[in-house]
């Protein structure tokens, strides 16, 4: 990298530039404000005049840490992906315990902050954290006789179906609310006469059967963990089978 350059990258920056005429702020401060203001109303919600207001300081000084909203993301998601230590994979894990335990805190961590699906598609992360999640995730299919190509498709079809579950699981929950200008379950009333329709015609025997006899309100983690499950059984008969060491 050409001299000088480096210290354009955000994460080739210091985590506390040198301290201002204000009360000194990190970068882990301006992430929890932007979050906990996401996590309200979510990340389009989120200025660099309204992370000042909460942390009582000048719009300016932000800049000295973070230098548009890009980078201001940038360090929210980092953030977002450090919470509780990260994801529980550790070195030595079964690689299918390992992305298994991965796939139920990235639901977990989705569930608890809904705006993360929003912007992950936008762009690279390669904060510390996230780039922790990752060597950790190529550790676990490290060593299945995949190629490199193989090991990266493996962690990406289990983020693909974790982030695919959480955003319909997301979507759900607002569909399900009823709107503002109806008493709860009014929206479901108004659909009986419909559904009746339906069921009476017999043009759509297998949706009414499934309408008739499926759970109204199944439970979210039980399905996810199943399918999460048939996931990882697809990919287990993509890996290799161990050589048996000669005689």
């Amino acid at each position: 990298m050409p001299e000088g350059k480096s210290e354009t990258y955000l994460w080739l920056r210091p985590e506390r530039p040198r301290p201002g005429p204000q009360t000194p702020l990190s970068r882990s401060q301006i992430a929890q404000a932007a979050i906990a203001l996401a996590d309200q109303d979510g990340e389009a919600a989120v200025t660099m005049r309204k992370v000042a207001a909460r942390l009582g300081c000048g719009t300016m000084s932000l800049y000295r840490h973070v230098r548009n909203k890009d980078e201001l993301i940038d360090v929210m998601i980092d953030a977002v992906i450090g919470e509780d230590g990260g994801p529980p994979s550790r070195p030595g894990d079964d690689w299918r315990a390992a992305l298994r335990g991965n796939a139920l805190w990235l639901r977990h961590q989705v569930l608890r902050h809904p705006w993360v699906p929003q912007v992950l598609p936008a762009r690279p992360y390669l904060g510390p954290n996230m780039l922790a999640t990752v060597e950790r995730s190529l550790a676990a299919v490290d060593g299945l006789g995949l190629s490199t190509d193989q090991m990266v498709s493996v962690i990406r079809t289990v983020d693909a179906f974790v982030k695919g579950f959480t955003q319909n699981e997301l979507a759900e929950r607002e569909w399900r609310r009823p709107p503002a200008d109806q008493p709860p379950d009014g929206w479901a009333a108004s659909a009986i006469p419909y559904l009746q329709h339906i069921t009476a015609a017999g043009q759509y025997p297998l949706f009414t059967h499934v309408m008739i006899e499926a759970e109204d309100f199944p439970d979210a983690d039980r399905d996810f963990e199943w399918q999460l499950d048939r996931v990882l059984d697809g990919l287990a008969a993509a890996i290799p089978a161990p050589t048996a060491p000669p005689p």
